[in-house]
């Protein structure tokens, strides 16, 4: 859900509604996504037939919504877009415990020292990751990502550092594997090897692997009260302008950032 086009979308709850409440829920939840896919404001009529709702049903939904500041309306054109309360909701879901304003100002030094833009990356449910934060390099070409944006977890080095952090069975790592997309490929032996480097290291690296011409080392941040480790950071940087020597003073400072990080981040 990328906050930056003001989109998001609702997280299920553990406990299910009613039976009677069911179709409302569903319907309302419809429509927030329908407003989320939309690049331009939408009618209510519009909204009704997209989604084979009554008029009336579809209206009355839009005003609990619009009275939740879920949704916006606007009086002039009789359209509906998302509202502030969704990016609320969307920040919240994105990083529950506030880690990253805790982790930025030494994210931001990282940067200031070495030039790689670095990302804040969050395990979520259904082997997943998402960025939960994001701080630029100082360098003329800087590498760019979006807040908020889903991936795979076992992907680009960051993956690997959570095979490696997590000691994930190789016959777990074989399955998941065969279901990446790489823009070079690799085989799952070299994978596997690199796994078990990033294990001995204490960070990992990706050589163009996840995306063309652009190396990232990776650090897990494991919580110092035992468990899952939850949290990952990212450094980026273009392959032609960074030597090996390069590479592995990034990876000692994000090891040392991930080691403090273990010690002052509150997990989820």
């Amino acid at each position: 859900m990328p906050l930056g086009s003001n989109r998001a979308s609702l997280v299920h709850s553990e406990a299910p509604p009613a039976a009677s409440q069911t179709g409302a829920i569903s319907s309302a939840i419809a429509v927030l996504r329908l407003l989320a896919a939309s690049e331009a404001p939408v009618g209510v009529n519009a909204i009704s037939r997209q989604l084979a709702l009554p008029p009336s049903s579809c209206f009355k939904i839009l005003k609990q919504l619009q009275a939740e500041d879920l949704v916006d309306f606007n009086v002039s054109t009789k359209a509906y877009t998302l509202g502030g309360g969704t990016l609320l909701l969307a920040k919240r879901a994105l990083d529950p415990r506030q880690a990253f304003p805790t982790i930025r100002p030494r994210l931001e030094q990282v940067a200031s020292e070495t030039g790689a833009s670095i990302g804040f990356w969050r395990r979520i449910p259904r082997g997943r990751i998402v960025l939960t934060g994001f701080v630029e390099g100082w360098t003329s070409m800087r590498i760019h990502m979006t807040v908020g944006q889903r991936l795979p977890m076992l992907i680009g080095s960051i993956g690997r550092e959570f095979a490696a952090k997590l000691d994930l069975p190789e016959s777990t790592i074989r399955e998941r594997f065969d279901k990446l997309r790489w823009q070079v490929p690799l085989s799952c032996e070299d994978y596997l090897q690199q796994v078990a480097e990033a294990r001995d290291r204490g960070y990992s690296v990706d050589r163009g692997n996840y995306a063309n011409a652009v190396t990232s080392v990776a650090a897990g941040i494991e919580n110092r009260h035992g468990g899952e480790v939850r949290y990952g950071i990212t450094g980026m940087m273009f392959s032609a302008q960074h030597t090996e020597d390069s590479i592995a003073r990034l990876g000692d400072k994000l090891k040392e950032t991930a080691a403090w990080a273990s010690n002052n981040l509150v997990s989820d």
